[in-house]
């Protein structure tokens, strides 16, 4: 793999991840007629931080330097916090099914 291509990939793993965050997310709307509006919350958080991650990508590209390590490590956190936020509203969500 040459320098040139590691963007583009990053850019598709992010795009997946992004999809993945989004299509689990719509799983929980199976809960909406017996949990009501709190099936909804999964959805918004994971929408949100979609949103994040997609406007993070469109701004800045990844750099090919040191600091790209930086960033890889605060969009890595980010993407973390999102998925334990989702796993808590997914809990909620069910606990009111």
């Amino acid at each position: 793999m040459t320098a040139e291509t590691q963007p583009e990939r990053t850019t598709l793993a992010w795009s997946r991840t992004t999809l993945a965050l989004l299509m689990v997310s719509a799983l929980f709307l199976r809960w909406l007629p017996t949990a009501g509006w709190i099936a909804i919350l999964p959805v918004v958080v994971s929408a949100l931080f979609a949103l994040a991650i997609v406007t993070a990508r469109r701004r800045e590209p990844m750099p090919l330097i040191e600091t790209a390590a930086d960033l890889a490590i605060a969009r890595i956190t980010l993407t973390t916090f999102a998925t334990a936020l989702l796993a808590v509203t997914a809990l909620v969500t069910v606990s009111f099914a």
